[in-house]
């Protein structure tokens, strides 16, 4: 299998992890639920007295809250909601109204709809308690008396979190004589407690639009004077029907198990296999080195020819790969004290008041002796954005708007290829250099994909925790192979330490002597491998105290540099340059996730209330 090959499916082993265990987020814009808890007190003519509380978190402005309570039922008489009362952050609301503190009850075909009036702002807390009466809500058979209710209702877009449903009932039991069943997300916990008569549901979270049902049985005698009475035996049945969701569950559980530990021995066997493959690579494809270790700590003459562009790339290889605009601001004005370029101010020719503006113009005045990068950005510069030798950093930032966005970004891409070709080209790195380091970056990236996966994964319970440490290990030991890489050449690393001892000494040059390097003509060139490296304003600092007005005035770049009427416009066109090329590049890149008392089971044995819920508006 070739590395490329096993890199994606590895990547994407890390996230299938991510979309087998994360559900998805199907969270409401305007609140979020932090808790959520029903008391359901049963009463002896099978009626309940109900209380909810509910506390929303707004996250927008809104008018209101609704809530549904679905009471449609096919079995049994029909359900009645009575004697509502409504407070929310303990102000009692009244009845019939829209205005603020206000409540509206709709009832369709058995759907009760609150609409709760209460204006509120991103960040409020609002606390809602509901109380009514619920009739009908036991049905009595001959054998046994049932309740069967989606306490929860698929109507709610948002998670509720803190979920904790009480249901109490008028008598106390032997443990025999009350069974309970819930359904709905496996995650959650049942209590049944006979000798109170009572049933406790809880789960740190129920998901968006996932029921909880709740299913009990018990004597008769509890509620003995129902009037919702159906004349046939059903112990047996439920008793039967329920066995066989409960054994479901028990398979969803078991399989799920089964699958966490699968799982996690995988992504822990993928270190190990990725450290051998990666330290066999390395060792295949980089010859060893020997490097000097006597390297100048400053360095006053050009090591050698090459652009500042191409040795910004190396000094920092293997890092970014891209050509940042702090190179391509450093190669035009290399061009200029070249004298392959001018630059002169020029009127700007947009805006409403453009006659007291200014921008720069760039102008092509020898095109021979240039390096493959340096004519593909004449290329760039000239022949598509400006014309006849001429273009104003105007006219770069106003192209992508106004002409092709893809030329420009392939015009500028073409450049920066350019720029990495002449690179290699220099033999500072070996020959499978960048192929190492691209094969190492894969194996990191896939290796940050597994640690999420596995963080993730963990959270929810889909993997074991010291699958964590496993990912650990695989990221650290790739950052720390890109980090040690011998990628270069005995020249390469010769010369790297040349500019990086040229480098400290442009930052360190106003407390060093000058007279190092009296030639002017040299300072020109070392201003814009300065602009480069960032440092340009320490030598021309130093460039003044060195030098008179006059003597800079001579270089190609001192009428920017030195300064003129008292403006120093070098540093000017930099800024300039830097805010036109970033401009026009965003502008570019913009247009261009069993038959006893049971405990969670899923599925659903027929209750009534399914599309309870509720949300904002």
């Amino acid at each position: 299998m070739k590395t490329g090959r096993l890199i994606t499916w590895l990547s994407l082993l890390g996230f299938i992890f991510l979309a087998n265990g994360i559900k998805p987020v199907q969270a409401a814009d305007t609140y979020k639920i932090n808790q959520y808890q029903t008391q359901v007190n049963v009463q002896s003519d099978g009626s309940a007295q109900v209380e909810q509380r509910i506390r929303f978190k707004i996250e927008d402005d809104i008018n209101g809250i609704y809530i549904n309570q679905d009471l449609s039922t096919k079995t049994g008489k029909t359900k009645q909601l009575e004697q509502p009362q409504i407070s929310v952050n303990q102000q009692a609301f009244t009845a019939g109204g829209n205005q603020a503190g206000q409540y509206e009850l709709t009832n369709d075909q058995q759907v009760y709809r609150f609409k709760l009036y209460q204006p509120a702002t991103d960040g409020d807390t609002l606390n809602v308690v509901l109380k009514y009466r619920l009739t009908n809500l036991i049905i009595n058979y001959r054998d046994t008396a049932e309740l069967n209710w989606r306490v929860i209702g698929t109507g709610w877009d948002s998670d509720l979190d803190n979920v904790a449903i009480t249901i109490q009932l008028p008598k106390k039991l032997a443990k025999d004589q009350l069974k309970s069943w819930t359904h709905g997300d496996l995650a959650g916990q049942q209590v049944v407690d006979a000798a109170k008569g009572q049933v406790k549901i809880m789960l740190d979270s129920n998901p968006a639009n996932q029921m909880l049902e709740s299913h009990l049985i018990f004597p008769t005698r509890v509620t003995a004077t129902n009037p919702n009475r159906i004349d046939q035996n059903k112990r047996a049945a439920i008793l039967k029907a329920e066995k066989a969701l409960a054994e479901k569950a028990n398979r969803q559980r078991k399989m799920q198990r089964k699958m966490v530990v699968i799982l996690s021995v995988i992504l822990v066997v993928i270190a190990p296999i990725g450290i051998w493959l990666i330290a066999r690579h390395v060792k295949k494809s980089l010859p060893k080195q020997s490097y000097s270790t006597n390297h100048p700590e400053h360095v006053y003459e050009l090591p050698d020819e090459n652009g500042p562009a191409v040795v910004q790339y190396l000094l920092n290889y293997p890092g970014p790969k891209d050509t940042k605009t702090d190179s391509l601001s450093a190669t035009i004005l290399d061009l200029v004290a070249r004298r392959h370029l001018a630059i002169k101010e020029v009127p700007a020719t947009t805006g409403l008041f453009h006659k007291n503006k200014v921008t720069y113009q760039i102008q092509l005045i020898d095109q021979t002796q240039l390096t493959q990068s340096e004519q593909s950005l004449v290329h760039w510069l000239f022949d598509i954005i400006g014309d006849q030798g001429q273009v104003t950093l105007e006219q770069v930032e106003a192209y992508p708007k106004k002409h092709n966005q893809e030329r420009f970004l392939k015009a500028y891409k073409a450049w920066q290829t350019a720029v990495q070709e002449e690179a290699v080209q220099t033999g500072w790195l070996l020959a499978k250099a960048q192929s190492t380091v691209t094969y190492v970056t894969g194996w990191l990236v896939v290796s940050v994909v597994l640690l999420v996966a596995s963080i993730g994964g963990s959270l929810i319970g889909l993997l074991l925790p010291w699958t964590i440490l496993s990912s650990v290990i695989l990221v650290g030991y790739c950052a720390w192979q890109l980090k040690h890489l011998k990628l270069w050449s005995t020249i390469g690393d010769q010369k790297r330490y040349e500019w990086l001892g040229f480098k400290q000494m442009l930052k360190d040059i106003t407390s060093l002597d000058m007279a190092a390097v009296t030639d002017v003509i040299l300072w020109d060139r070392y201003l814009s491998y300065a602009t480069a490296f960032g440092v340009a304003d320490r030598v021309i600092k130093a460039l003044k105290v060195q030098f008179s007005t006059e003597v800079i005035a001579t270089m190609p770049l001192g009428y920017y540099y030195g300064g003129f009427y008292g403006v120093n416009m070098g540093q000017s066109f930099n800024q300039a340059l830097d805010h036109s090329f970033s401009t026009a590049f965003s502008v570019a890149n913009a247009t261009s996730a069993s038959g006893g008392s049971g405990g969670f089971s899923g599925g659903s044995s027929g209750g009534f209330g399914g599309g309870s819920g509720g949300g904002t508006f």
